[in-house]
């Protein structure tokens, strides 16, 4: 009896190890929450039901573009949107069944006629009455072009916002964008549908160049300068002028009567279209609200990639990952002659990988930093390709700026992916002399696919 007592104790304590074992190694796994297990104060707002008529959409173009570029926007809008779609420019005119209006023509004539920022919406009015053709308006040179713009997009600013609130007043929400911006509208519904409308909400996109606005203005932002100030807008039209844009025309305004700053949304509100976005761990699981500086052909595959979905068993939200699954990773992503890649784009050089300096004692290893790839493209290559952090580099013929501390390089490597665009061969002048810039592009494809399919969106298809 007592030999069979001795013989059970080890057996306890063996289980008692076991469990315990079992225990710490379960407390190790991963965890994710469901909201409903989470407390109040933690939990994601619950979306509200929002219909389509909620929100109004409102569209600014130029007359000289109004036909090349609203049609195709016309086409890609579903139909169940169209009494919400209103579209604004600087002369009254019709495209289809649809109406453009003129939001400047509540200035007075003496405004318009002494002001030299209106000279082509003067020249806008001449042209129609003449019937002469308004491709004509538009500069030769794109940089006059726009600057020509720019100047008269102040002065549409608050008038746009006046007639979007005239022709559908007291809609919880209205969005103010471009022709070239693709709208998300089930993940738009959804984010608005957090929000109170008749609170102060200003959203805006991030400012980046060559990126077209998106602003999102609630309901109590609205009646607070258009009903409770009837008089607001003609009061700023002296101040105008002296603005650097469009966007903080209405800024100022905002703030200075309503205390009321822009809130930005990135990235689901960003100046990214599929070609451009910077795929990675800082946007992956995001989800997309609006798609900007869209070619017709891009912005029409987007949007049969979205009917495509609503097939699927289980749809949800699109994500910056479903993009890339869709748009990028078909790809053949072998070195391309002439192709710009945006390893040292503009407004993505968060991403820019740092090259070792010499007097760096520490290996690039450990920094994450890279071995310089000055040499040639293949050296760029190889820099990438010995870098655990890279996905793709490009290697342009002269040395171009990094905005960072790499300074000017030919060889640029990024931790992000981007598909970017063909670019032709250019002179540029560079330190006061002229050269000819041109671009080489690679991509890591398989060490970021191999880091794309360990990755779990809770809502991701893919």
């Amino acid at each position: 009896m007592l030999s069979n007592r001795r013989a059970i104790r080890p057996l306890r304590f063996l289980v008692l190890l076991i469990s315990l074992c079992f225990c710490f190694w379960v407390s190790g796994f991963p965890r994710t929450y469901d909201d409903d297990e989470l407390p109040l104060s933690q939990r994601r707002p619950t979306p509200g039901v929002l219909e389509p008529e909620q929100i109004i959409v409102s569209v600014k173009t130029t007359t000289p573009n109004a036909w090349s570029e609203l049609p195709p926007l016309l086409v890609l809008t579903d139909s169940a949107y169209h009494d919400s779609l209103l579209l604004m420019g600087d002369l009254r005119l019709n495209v289809g069944p649809f109406t453009v209006e003129d939001v400047l023509d509540r200035y007075t004539d003496s405004f318009v006629q002494d002001n030299p920022d209106m000279e082509r919406y003067r020249a806008t009015l001449e042209f129609a009455d003449s019937s002469v053709s308004f491709a004509e308006l538009t500069e030769r040179d794109p940089r006059k072009e726009k600057e020509v713009l720019a100047k008269l997009d102040k002065y549409k600013m608050l008038r746009w916002v006046e007639r979007t609130w005239l022709l559908r007043p007291e809609r919880p929400w209205y969005v103010l964008t471009e022709p070239n911006v693709h709208l998300v509208r089930p993940n738009l519904l959804s984010w608005l549908g957090t929000y109170d409308p008749d609170g102060y909400h200003f959203f805006a996109t991030p400012s980046a160049p060559e990126a077209a606005h998106t602003i999102v203005l609630s309901r109590g932002v609205m009646k607070a300068i258009m009903v409770d100030r009837p008089d607001l807008i003609p009061y700023y039209d002296n101040n105008i002028r002296g603005h650097k844009n469009a966007f903080e025309v209405l800024a100022t305004v905002l703030l200075s009567t309503l205390n009321v700053t822009a809130t930005m949304v990135w990235p689901e509100i960003s100046h990214y279209s599929p070609a451009t976005a910077p795929y990675g761990p800082g946007l992956w699981c995001d989800h997309v609200i609006t798609m900007s500086n869209m070619p017709t052909d891009l912005m029409n595959e987007l949007w049969r990639f979205e009917h495509e979905r609503r097939n699927w068993p289980n749809e949800d939200a699109l994500c910056f990952a479903d993009l890339w699954f869709r748009f990028m990773q078909p790809e053949n992503l072998d070195p391309r002659d002439d192709w710009d890649n945006l390893s040292s784009g503009t407004g993505y050089e968060q991403w820019n990988i740092l090259f070792d300096r010499k007097h760096e004692h520490h290996s690039e290893k450990s920094s994450g930093r890279a071995k310089p790839g000055e040499a040639s493209w293949e050296a760029c290559r190889d820099s990438c390709s010995e870098n655990d952090f890279c996905v793709q580099w490009s290697y342009s013929s002269v040395p171009m700026p990094n905005d960072n501390e790499n300074g000017d390089t030919r060889c640029h490597l990024s931790r992000s992916m981007k598909f970017g665009q063909h670019v032709a061969p250019q002179l540029v002048d560079r330190f006061g002399e002229k050269a000819t810039l041109a671009w080489k592009s690679g991509w890591e494809k398989e060490r970021f696919q191999s880091w794309a399919r360990q990755q779990r969106c809770k809502e991701q298809q893919n």
